[in-house]
């Protein structure tokens, strides 16, 4: 009877110590190549969450910045040239001209990639108005593009203009075309009094790439519009 007692205990203790034993070496590892398996593979699907995230919101905010800058553009577009001449009495003196620092002489110098023209662009007065592509040193793009204003009065006593950024990355420097009365495109032999419609095309690249497909193609924003001018 003790004898039976006495083997029912050591296997019991055998059983105890079997059961409270924990895993083997050859366990832990799986286990953790398991769990870095899984971890490496939840942060490989964040890295791609966030870097997608940041592609999306640097195209909106691309596509955002040259809306604002495509609306300021035509709206400048069509001041320009106003007020007219042709809206001065002849009678005043002294009798104003187109050279007067109250009258807007319309286009006065156009290009592919720059523009100047006088008018009054936001009720102060008439301004000169520069838009001009920025090409850097590699005589490639991207580009910038810049706007500066000053009024005619300092402009026709020496004055330049301050110019400002208005968009980065421009992968085009043919931003403007112009057509004239009847329709047809402007030829640099003709005169710039001819043109009434000028065209704005913003193609740009947005500075994040496409993380949906590669990390070397980038994303671009187009954009095409047109403002008549009284010119």
């Amino acid at each position: 009877m003790k004898v039976g007692i006495t083997t029912s205990t050591v296997e019991k203790k055998r059983n105890k110590t079997r059961l409270q034993r924990g895993f083997s070496l050859a366990e832990l590892m799986v286990v953790m190549a398991i769990l870095t398996i899984v971890v490496s593979v939840l942060t490989d699907g964040m890295i791609q969450i966030q870097k997608r995230s940041a592609s999306e919101v640097s195209k909106v905010g691309v596509a955002q910045e040259s809306r604002q800058f495509m609306d300021q553009i035509l709206r400048d577009l069509r001041q320009c040239g106003f007020p007219s001449l042709a809206m001065f009495d002849s009678s005043f003196i002294p009798t104003p001209t187109v050279n007067s620092a109250n009258v807007a002489g319309g286009l006065i110098s156009f290009s592919s990639s720059a523009i100047q023209f006088e008018g009054d662009i936001d009720g102060s007065g008439v301004s000169e108005v520069y838009i001009q592509v920025v090409v850097p040193s590699s005589g490639n793009c991207p580009c910038t593009l810049q706007r500066g204003t000053v009024s005619k009065a300092s402009y026709l006593s020496g004055g330049t203009p301050a110019y400002y950024t208005e968009l980065d990355n421009l992968m085009s420097q043919n931003v403007f075309t112009a057509y004239e009365y009847d329709g047809t495109a402007y030829n640099t032999s003709d005169s710039l009094s001819s043109i009434k419609n000028i065209g704005v095309t913003l193609y740009v690249q947005s500075p994040q790439p496409e993380a949906s497909v590669s990390s070397t193609t980038y994303p671009t924003t187009t954009m095409v519009s047109e403002a008549r001018i009284n010119n």
